[in-house]
């Protein structure tokens, strides 16, 4: 397992890469707009440069990615390593990614409940009641719809319910069950959000969503920099 200082350094390198470095004041900016505009971007370090280019400019950051959708971001973030998460956990204003599996489970779990809750999204997520993995609580957490105690079925009342429920959603509630729905899934949602449900929220737009409610971004940074799968 790497250490954080390690993680923290592979961070910089990245973001030096990227074009952009963050100011005294706490504020980010491109180190030259060039290299950020032009440089090549490994397909595991597109979340952490979008979020890097978001820091410093949403529409930056959107012309530099065009059409790429929060969902297409979120399937990225298996793929991302230490120094990647490290480099998006620090442009989202959160803290650095725990190096130590077991510690990173437990910020993950932390963060998916306190997002659940912060954001009253019950109506999409539920609370099993036994966890279905080798600890960390975010094991005990279920998207809504299906018998998950049973042979995993859908159960069309439920569901119809959860769609409901999303669409009834603000935007930065919409962009947190989004996030949450597929880093559990990881692949296209074939049992959700469907049914007329607005899922196509652009990478960029969504940031933009998290820097303008409190506190959203980095939480929503710790969330991702510490994923550790279900």
């Amino acid at each position: 397992m790497m250490r954080a200082a390690s993680i923290t350094d592979d961070a910089l390198q990245i973001l030096r890469r990227l074009g952009v470095h963050q100011l005294p004041d706490g504020l980010w900016a491109f180190t030259d707009v060039d290299t950020a505009r032009n440089a090549y971007v490994h397909h595991s370090t597109w979340p952490a440069a979008l979020c890097a280019y978001a820091a410093v400019d949403t529409t930056f950051a959107a012309d530099r990615r065009p059409g790429w959708t929060l969902i297409e971001m979120m399937h990225k973030v298996p793929s991302m390593d230490g120094g990647e998460k490290a480099a998006l956990a620090a442009t989202c204003g959160s803290p650095v990614p725990a190096a130590d599996y077991h510690i990173a489970s437990a910020a993950f779990g932390s963060a998916v409940w306190e997002i659940i809750g912060r954001y009253e999204l019950a109506g999409c997520f539920q609370r099993m009641g036994q966890s279905y993995g080798s600890g960390g609580e975010h094991y005990k957490m279920r998207p809504r719809g299906m018998d998950w105690i049973g042979d995993g079925e859908i159960l069309p009342d439920q569901m119809a319910a959860m769609r409901k429920a999303y669409r009834s959603m603000t935007p930065i509630q919409q962009v947190m069950v989004l996030t949450l729905l597929h880093l559990y899934l990881t692949r296209p949602d074939k049992h959700f959000l469907l049914g007329g449900c607005k899922t196509k929220v652009l990478a960029a737009d969504a940031l933009r969503i998290l820097q303008e409610h409190d506190d959203a971004l980095p939480l929503w940074g710790t969330l991702v920099s510490n994923y550790v799968g279900w």
